[in-house]
C-alpha cells in the first residue's frame, strides 16, 4: 500500500485546517497545520482531537475519521468494488468520497481547492420540479437508485433512507448548484415499505419536544404523490446577516468521545470503551454550560423513556462547534417512539444505572444514572428525579388529548402506560389523564409488558 496525503479543510477557513496521512502499511495519522493551531478562532475538529501541535496516530485519528464515512456499508460498495480499496483504509475511502463528508468538513488531495463555501439563494442552487421529487421520494422508499441527475450532495449516516437538499424561501426545492460548494439546508426522510408511519411518529415526537421547551430542530411532514417524507431543517447551518448560508461544524457524540459507529450503542461496547453515563459526562462536561447542558441531558432522557424512544444512542447526540473553541449541545434530532414498533427491541441505548430497559429502572437505577453524570448530592439526586419525572409527565399528560384528535391514539397510550411505569417505579402519583388512558397495545395485538 501506498503513502497518501490528504488535506482536511474546515467551511469558513480558507486554508486547510490539517493533514490526514496514511502510511505505507495502513496506519493513518492526523496532525493540525501550526498556523491553524495559532488561529485564536481555530476550532478543533473533535473533543477526542483536540487543538495541538503534536500529531495524533492511529488510534485516536481512525474512529473520528471512519465516522466521517457513511454509516451505511452497502453505500461505500461501488466505491470500493471500482478502486479495489478495503472498508478499512478510511484514507483511501475519503480520497475519492472526502469531499461529500457530512457537515463542514472536508478531505481532500493534497493541494486541490476547497469544496465547500457558504451559499447565496438566488444564484447557488437549481431548483427541482415537483414531479421529479416525487420520483426521488418513490426511489428512497423503495431503496432504488436515484433518477438519473440526481446526486445526494451531502451523504448522511443512518439506516433510514434519506437525502440533503435545499428548501428555498418560495417552498421549492433545489440543490446546490455543481461546483457552488454551496450548502444544503434541510433533510428529507422516507420511510421504507415496513414503516410507512414513521415520518408522522417522528414529526410529533419533534413536536412534543419543542412543546416541552427542548431546543429542537423543525420537521414537516410533506406529501409527494402517494407518499408523505419527513422534511428536517438541518441544525448545523446558519443564515449570515448579508444572507448568506453557512455551515457550523459539528459532531456527533461516537465522534467527541473517539468511539467507531459500531460502538454507538453501550452494549456493543466494552467498559471504558462504550458510550455510557459516564462517557456522556466527559462530554457534557467540555461544553460551555456543563451544568445547564447535564440538567438538559437529564430532562431529554426521562423525555425520551416517557415517549418511548430507545434509540438515543451516541450518533443520535451532538455538539456544536463554535468559533474560538466554544463547545455546546446541538438541538435534538431524529426522535423516533422506536417502542410504536413490536420488532425493534426494547433495550436502551445506554443503562440506566443497571437497568437496560424501562421496565426495569428504579429509584436507585435513576441515582446511579445521576450519580455517574457528577450529582454527588444525594438530596439534589432525589429532588432532580421527583421534579423532572412530575414535570415532564405532567406536561406530557396535557399533549394526550391533542395526540388523539391528529389520529395519535396509540402513540397516546404508549406515551401514558410509560408514565406510568416511570412514576410507579419512582414512587411517584401519575397525571390523572394517565390513569384514564386505554392499555398500550403492540403491533402483535399484546400487552405492553412492564
Amino acid at each position: 500500500m501506498d503513502a497518501l496525503t490528504l488535506d482536511v479543510r474546515l467551511d469558513g477557513f480558507s486554508e486547510p485546517v490539517g493533514i490526514l496521512a496514511r502510511d505505507d502499511n495502513g496506519g493513518i495519522a492526523y496532525a493540525y497545520r501550526p498556523d491553524y493551531v495559532a488561529n485564536p478562532e481555530a476550532v478543533a475538529l473533535s473533543l477526542s482531537l483536540p487543538l495541538t501541535d503534536e500529531p495524533y496516530g492511529d488510534v485516536a485519528a481512525r474512529p473520528f475519521f471512519d465516522n466521517l464515512l457513511q454509516e451505511r456499508d452497502g453505500a461505500l460498495a461501488d466505491i470500493m468494488a471500482r478502486e479495489g480499496l478495503a472498508r478499512d483504509d478510511i484514507a483511501g475511502l475519503l480520497f475519492h468520497l472526502g469531499k461529500d463528508c457530512a457537515g463542514a468538513l472536508s478531505v481532500l488531495p493534497a493541494g486541490a481547492p476547497p469544496v465547500k463555501l457558504p451559499g447565496d439563494y438566488g444564484s447557488d442552487y437549481v431548483r427541482i420540479g415537483m414531479e421529479r421529487m416525487v420520483d426521488i421520494v418513490d426511489a428512497l422508499h423503495r431503496h432504488r437508485r436515484l433518477p438519473d441527475g440526481t446526486a445526494d450532495p451531502s451523504p448522511l449516516a443512518g439506516v433510514q433512507s434519506k437525502i440533503a437538499l435545499t428548501y428555498l424561501p418560495d417552498g421549492s426545492f433545489a440543490e446546490p448548484r455543481p461546483g457552488s460548494g454551496a450548502p444544503t439546508t434541510h433533510i428529507l426522510k422516507v420511510a421504507d415499505q415496513g414503516h410507512l408511519h414513521d415520518a408522522r411518529d417522528e414529526a410529533e415526537a419533534l413536536s412534543l419536544s419543542r412543546a416541552l421547551g427542548f431546543d429542537t430542530t423543525d420537521a414537516t411532514v410533506m406529501p409527494f404523490g402517494e407518499m408523505e417524507a419527513l422534511l428536517i431543517t438541518r441544525f448545523d447551518r446558519a443564515l449570515t446577516g448579508d444572507g448568506r448560508i453557512v455551515r457550523i461544524h459539528q459532531e456527533d457524540f461516537a465522534q467527541a468521545l473517539g468511539l467507531p459507529a459500531a460502538l454507538k450503542y453501550e452494549r456493543r461496547g466494552t467498559p471504558g470503551r462504550c458510550f455510557d453515563t459516564p462517557a456522556i459526562r466527559r462530554v457534557l462536561e467540555a461544553t460551555a454550560d456543563p451544568a445547564g447542558e447535564k440538567d438538559i441531558f437529564i430532562k431529554a432522557t426521562l423525555f425520551d423513556l416517557m415517549i418511548g424512544n430507545t434509540d438515543g444512542h451516541a450518533k443520535n447526540f451532538a455538539l456544536l462547534h463554535d468559533r474560538g473553541g466554544r463547545i455546546r449541545m446541538a438541538p435534538r434530532y431524529d426522535l423516533l417512539p422506536t417502542r410504536l414498533d413490536a420488532n425493534l427491541t426494547e433495550e436502551l441505548a445506554f443503562r440506566i444505572g443497571a437497568a437496560d430497559r424501562l421496565a426495569a429502572i428504579t429509584a436507585d437505577d435513576f441515582a446511579a444514572f445521576l450519580q455517574a453524570l457528577g450529582i454527588e448530592s444525594a438530596a439534589a439526586r432525589k429532588r432532580i428525579r421527583a421534579g423532572h419525572t412530575v414535570d415532564i409527565a405532567a406536561s406530557l399528560a396535557r399533549q394526550l388529548n391533542g395526540l388523539d384528535k391528529r389520529n395519535m391514539k396509540r402513540f397516546a397510550d404508549l406515551i401514558a402506560s410509560n408514565i406510568g411505569t416511570l412514576t410507579a417505579a419512582f414512587g411517584l402519583a401519575a397525571p390523572a389523564a394517565v390513569e384514564q388512558r386505554d392499555a398500550f397495545l403492540d403491533r402483535a395485538g399484546g400487552w405492553l409488558m412492564s
